[in-house]
């Protein structure tokens, strides 16, 4: 897995810009898009790096990809549902394949704490602001983003095996 940022010097114009980012994007066997919601949507950056997906439309360049998301907001709602239902829209958009949460079903893990507790079923949702010296996401926040990049990994890792 490899962290792959976003950010306003990719922009040119308005319009996301960075060949050499798409192409280990093209190159990969699973995308997890990540974006914070901001005023009830994602970013305006990652909004611009998913309209330079548009070409791989056409070409159904990410088409059986592997997919999956995550968001986070200041608040517990924050309308992260919304980016959510945003990212998995743009993935079956790109015909690709989505890979939902893996949050065990009770939720508390042994040691007591508590992960998935917003209960997204589309994808993973945290709390967390950008503010400097902000709290950073609770531990099962972190835990559950955790485990889900664990899921994605070991789905991309079986999907390329069988291909």
């Amino acid at each position: 897995m490899k962290l792959l940022p976003l950010s306003e010097a990719q922009l040119e114009g308005g319009h996301w810009r960075d060949e050499a980012m798409m192409a280990e994007l093209d190159a990969s066997d699973a995308i997890v898009f990540g974006a914070p919601t901001y005023m009830g949507m994602v970013s305006g950056v990652f909004k611009c790096f998913a309209d330079a997906t548009a070409p791989l439309w056409v070409q159904q360049t990410w088409k059986d990809k592997l997919a999956g998301g995550f968001t986070t907001s200041s608040y517990p709602s924050g309308d992260k549902v919304m980016s959510l239902h945003y990212l998995a829209t743009l993935a079956a958009q790109l015909r690709m394949l989505w890979i939902g949460p893996a949050a065990p079903a009770s939720n508390i893990t042994g040691d007591g704490v508590e992960m998935d507790r917003w209960g997204y079923y589309i994808g993973i949702g945290g709390v967390g602001s950008v503010q400097p010296g902000a709290e950073p996401p609770d531990a099962g926040d972190l835990r559950t983003a955790a485990h889900y990049g664990e899921r994605s990994a070991r789905a991309a890792l079986r999907w390329a095996k069988g291909a």
